[in-house]
């Protein structure tokens, strides 16, 4: 967890059962508030077990071990992840949950 000016940004990575990989962030504050027009927003990212290999091998070229430790340094967050799997070519899914927005969903 990290908390700045008000600001509150929860990051979890979570290896579920047969090997998929989920990320998951939830933003509340003003940058929220900013960022997508409600005071809360959630954002999930997915790599099948097939793209988990290709998503760690993307942040050990930068210099990270894994994603975990990609994401306990504060100047990335889930964005930031999803940009480098882009650059990279590395597929995964990403889910948006807010209480205006709704629920958006880009599949892999």
């Amino acid at each position: 967890m990290h908390e700045c000016a008000r600001d509150v940004h929860l990051v979890d990575v979570i290896k579920g059962s047969g090997g998929v990989v989920e990320v998951r962030e939830h933003l509340s504050g003003p940058s929220a508030l900013i960022a997508y027009g409600e005071a809360e927003h959630g954002l999930r990212v997915l790599f099948a077990p097939s793209s988990v290999s290709d998503a760690e091998r993307a942040v050990n070229r930068i210099g990270f071990a894994s994603i975990e430790e990609y994401l306990a340094d504060d100047k990335n967050d889930v964005i930031d992840l999803m940009d480098l799997c882009d650059a990279s070519g590395v597929s995964y899914t990403f889910v948006g949950i807010g209480p205006r927005t709704g629920v958006v969903c880009r599949p892999a």
